[in-house]
């Protein structure tokens, strides 16, 4: 926006005039007023007060961004000048140094005493934080050598234990280690952060999972195997599945298998690869082992024991006595509730099943609760590194009092002064349920977990869990549906996702197929080797190769993966409906201990 009295100075302006962006947080119009000066300090006008509103957090938060002019309208027939401008964000490097000063602080880190790495991994992992005891004292066993199962409560820490020992793995000895998790979402939301930590020091980290494309296979393995990635975060079917090739590269000095009561429930057919790890580990060279979880009775543990070659375990029988649980499932009106909740000012994360949901919710209570209105702010998995970055922070300094998420705002946020975690949506699974819950009050003062979700909501995550693993009878007609196109277009056919679920709905009226479950199907044929796809986007181009054979989707680990999924979601879904408020907190904040440590 600008007005009359700047209309001599717009009207020179050309394009690509550079344009300076002046926040104004103490504009009386408008806290989230942003200038923008032309290069003489000459004054051009303001983003209007929707944009200024979404970029001012994110500007107070530390993002800088570039702004040209793109455009100079009117000036003809009396008409007032207008300016279009091109704002674009500046690259972020998120504190991330040069390649030079990597290697260099991986040098250093290398040439230490263990006890002087250990201490400044302690340093640069939590900066002047310490660690409690039965953190060092699973760092101990580890350093010795053992293989060794440690059960304490969800946000107590134990993603750090593995972290500090795999940072001293790859900078002592070399050596590359495997992390296991029991879910895709969860290997991603893990890599995010660990990634960018990681690389402060050398350390390169990677996924692996039933999604990544044999081109990217062949290259994570062959880093591994010349040191150019040290982690590889990955799920129980994918490893017990590619034992061999991460064996080949020679490397693989340590393991973790998060969320191991997993290994307990596989004896009943339940995650049965999880039952293969014990093997997967003999065959990788009989690295060092990690097995953590909250949950480990005298049954579960004597699994993990068995099955993993367990030599010592380590419990945390702390109990976090500042966390309560507000019931209000099935509530009528959540939005009025969490409108209401939002108003105190006090700093809060609401999860949601969607991106869409984040953006929604944000707004909402922008509206509804004018007062706070720019302290509230969305986050999912689909801003770029730079906005995520600049959210976390605004959130942890109390520039933002209301985060609304999806379960991106995970692993690795750990911000201690949070009083309100709201379950908006159902959860997918226990894991989802345990980390939200338990990103509340670590600070040790009086929490609470607010519980909104009901049984409609299940709706939305059958929705989205459909798409991971689609029913035979749709991958059946998805597969003669290309083979159709094929036999019309010739080897090398173009045609989107939509187009191909239109098709497959015609041929089958009772698919559900959408764009999201053609991708995955895509994806299963793909691994099995019934479809090649090469580019991406709108230069993608399918080939069904014609000497494709009978081939069982239970090779797929994709599709495996797919139906644990679901299968998951449809037990934690029956149970955490009818649990009570008691039941719910002890879930995530009791931990359950073997008898005997």
């Amino acid at each position: 926006m600008t007005f009359e009295n700047r209309q001599d100075l717009v009207g020179r302006l050309t394009r690509g005039t550079p344009l300076r962006v002046v926040r104004q947080p103490d504009n009386p119009h408008d806290a989230n007023a942003i200038a923008l000066h032309e290069a003489h300090g000459g004054q051009v006008g303001f983003f209007n007060r929707r944009l200024a509103g979404a970029l001012a957090p994110v500007i107070d938060a530390g993002v800088e961004y570039d702004v040209e002019v793109a455009d100079v309208t009117g000036g003809e027939d009396g008409r007032s000048y207008g300016v279009n401008v091109l704002v674009t964000r500046r690259p972020d490097a998120n504190g991330v140094p040069e390649e030079e000063t990597i290697a260099a602080r991986r040098e250093e880190l290398a040439a230490l005493s263990p006890a002087d790495l250990d201490r400044e991994l302690v340093r640069e992992f939590i900066g002047d934080g310490t660690l409690h005891d039965a953190q060092q004292r699973a760092l101990d066993e580890l350093a010795s050598g053992h293989r060794c199962l440690t059960v304490m409560a969800t946000g107590r820490g134990k993603s750090l234990i593995f972290h500090l020992h795999a940072a001293r793995t790859a900078l002592r000895d070399g050596g590359a280690s495997v992390f296991v998790f029991p879910l895709r979402a969860l290997v991603a939301d893990q890599a995010f952060h660990l990634e960018e930590v990681m690389a402060r020091i050398g350390v390169g980290v990677c996924t692996l999972t039933g999604e990544s494309a044999l081109a990217v296979r062949d290259d994570v393995f062959a880093a591994i195997r010349d040191g150019r990635v040290d982690i590889v975060l990955t799920t129980p079917e994918f490893l017990a599945f590619h034992a061999h090739r991460f064996t080949d590269t020679g490397r693989i000095r340590f393991a973790v298998v998060d969320e191991a009561h997993h290994v307990g429930t596989a004896r009943a057919g339940h995650r049965p690869a999880y039952a293969r790890l014990g093997e997967a580990f003999v065959a990788l060279g009989d690295p060092a082992v990690l097995a953590v979880t909250a949950t480990a009775g005298d049954a579960t543990a004597r699994a993990i024991v068995e099955g993993l070659g367990i030599t010592s375990v380590v419990t945390d029988s702390t109990v976090r006595e500042n966390l309560v649980v507000e019931d209000r499932r099935g509530l009528g009106d959540k939005d009025a509730y969490l409108a209401s909740l939002a108003a105190r000012g006090e700093k809060m994360i609401v999860y949601v099943n969607s991106r869409e949901q984040s953006v929604r919710l944000a707004r909402m209570l922008r509206k509804k609760a004018p007062a706070i209105a720019m302290r509230v702010a969305f986050y999912n998995g689909g801003l770029t590194r730079p906005v995520r970055h600049a959210v976390e922070r605004a959130f942890r300094v109390g520039e933002v009092s209301v985060v609304v998420a999806t379960s991106a705002f995970g692993e690795g946020v750990n911000i201690p002064d949070v009083r309100h975690v709201v379950l908006y949506h159902l959860p997918f699974n226990d894991i989802e349920f345990n980390q939200m819950s338990g990103r509340s009050g670590r600070d040790g003062a009086l929490a609470r977990i607010h519980l909104l979700f009901g049984p409609r909501d299940g709706k939305v995550n059958e929705m989205v869990l459909a798409s991971v693993a689609p029913p035979r009878d749709d991958l059946a007609a998805l597969y003669r549906v290309l083979k159709e196109v094929q036999a019309v277009s010739g080897r090398g056919f173009e045609i989107t996702n939509a187009e191909l679920a239109e098709r497959v709905g015609a041929r089958q009226r009772s698919s559900a197929m959408n764009d999201r479950s053609v991708s995955a199907g895509l994806g299963v044929f793909g691994e099995l080797g019934l479809v090649v796809g090469e580019g991406h986007g709108a230069y993608r181009r399918l080939t069904v190769p014609e000497s494709a054979g009978k081939v069982e989707l239970a090779s797929s680990v994709r599709y495996a993966e797919g139906l644990e999924e679901i299968a998951e979601f449809e037990a934690f879904r029956e149970w955490v409906l009818g649990a009570t408020p008691d039941q719910l907190l002890a879930r995530f904040n009791r931990p359950i201990l073997p008898s005997q440590a």
